[in-house]
């Protein structure tokens, strides 16, 4: 009966190992962890010294890229083990939701242009064209 529990404990353990990515962050090599780690704490960090500033948007912006840009290449690399994603993915959680950083503001004035100049396309061609009937007569 032991022997079964210690079975079914081990391939639950080999189970939340192999779905957790595990054995991808196992074959990083320290230089790229510590390196991960670093720029997490400094974004952190800049997260903490900009809050009373209000100035968390522009102070942390290149922290923040440079982090991201790291997670990607080890995404790309094949190292994204469940540690890294749940520290990229809370750090990108407060850089979006909570400091509302990252979102690209609307620009009306394209969109209004266009719009007014779609208006003015039918009046412009039946202008055009009882202008040139006239012409033609």
């Amino acid at each position: 009966k032991q022997w079964n529990q210690r079975r079914v404990r081990g391939d639950a353990y080999s189970n939340m190992w192999g779905s957790a990515l595990c054995e991808s962050c196992s074959g990083l090599s320290s230089n790229r962890s510590v390196e991960f780690v670093n720029r997490t704490d400094t974004v952190n960090l800049c997260f903490d010294h900009n809050k009373k500033h209000g100035s968390i948007c522009s102070e942390c912006k290149d922290p923040y890229e440079a982090l991201l840009n790291l997670f990607k290449d080890l995404q790309q690399d094949g190292y994204a083990c469940a540690d890294l994603a749940d520290s990229m993915n809370s750090t990108a959680q407060a850089w979006s939701v909570k400091f509302e950083c990252g979102h690209n503001d609307v620009e009306y004035f394209p969109v209004i242009s266009l719009s007014v100049g779609m208006l003015f396309l039918p009046i412009l061609f039946y202008m055009g064209n009882g202008f040139l009937s006239k012409n033609f007569s």
